[in-house]
């Protein structure tokens, strides 16, 4: 049973008791986009402590909620969730690393009045956001270098990926050198682009070395394990302290 709480109006607010059923699902996803349409920013606040169970019918449109979710995540200020179960803490915390791009927080349930509070208040949509990746300059043609430094933002995607597309365009094979200085994730609202999609596709054709220096120990690993899926493309990891390995490896210099 799902069921609205008091709450400003720019938050939504709810309580979920026993089992959750479709039903409860497509009342949340109408308040949702009711909620979207009135307001630039919204909060969400979901009391899960007397939830029981689901039934595979909301999981299904509780699935359907989260995609008209995701498109709008610009609008999406704060998420707090009330819960003194260990699975709701666990979800949370792989969604925080996922997704840093949204603000979530869960809470006990002996501070419900906090969480309600915290999921209330709005971004500061005035804070000017600095682009994360900056291009550097090589000593070779076929081989293009980036610095990443932040969170990677949709609003910049797009001349990124223009100049990715024209660097492969103008040579048969190329090298990259991706150096993470700090990596604090993306936006989702990136994977949503068409062009991302192209330009990954012809970075297969093109890619002979792929140097990625600073990775987290997360993406390192995840790099050892994809990379015999790419026969033709050599990829690499290196620690911050062996850039140099890294560009000799490239056959290259970044040019200051």
């Amino acid at each position: 049973m799902l069921k609205q709480i008091p709450a400003p109006d720019h938050l939504i607010a709810l309580k979920l008791d026993g089992k959750l059923s479709a039903e409860d699902v497509q009342t949340y996803h109408s308040i949702l986009e009711k909620k979207l349409l009135q307001h630039a920013q919204i909060g969400i606040y979901v009391d899960l402590t007397d939830l029981t169970d689901m039934t595979a019918n909301a999981l299904i449109e509780g699935t359907k909620a989260d995609l008209v979710l995701f498109s709008h995540l610009k609008q999406l200020s704060r998420c707090a969730f009330v819960s003194d179960k260990e699975w709701p803490q666990t979800l949370i915390s792989a969604a925080q690393h996922l997704l840093p791009v949204l603000d979530l927080k869960i809470f006990p349930s002996s501070q419900s009045e906090k969480a309600l509070a915290w999921a209330a208040e709005l971004r500061d949509t005035t804070a000017v956001i600095k682009p994360a990746i900056r291009f550097l300059a090589t000593s070779k043609a076929d081989v293009l270098a980036f610095e990443v430094n932040g969170l990677i933002t949709s609003e910049e995607m797009p001349d990124v990926i223009k100049q990715l597309e024209d660097f492969f365009a103008a040579h048969d094979k190329v090298r990259l050198l991706n150096r993470m200085k700090n990596f604090a994730g993306f936006d989702p609202l990136i994977l949503m682009q068409s062009s991302l999609i192209s330009m990954k596709l012809t970075a297969m054709n093109r890619l002979e070395r792929y140097a990625i220096v600073g990775a987290p120990n997360w993406m390192c690993k995840a790099v050892d394990a994809i990379n015999p899926l790419f026969t033709d493309i050599d990829i690499q990891t290196f620690s911050a302290d062996q850039e140099d390995q890294a560009w000799a490896w490239l056959d290259a210099e970044l040019v200051e």
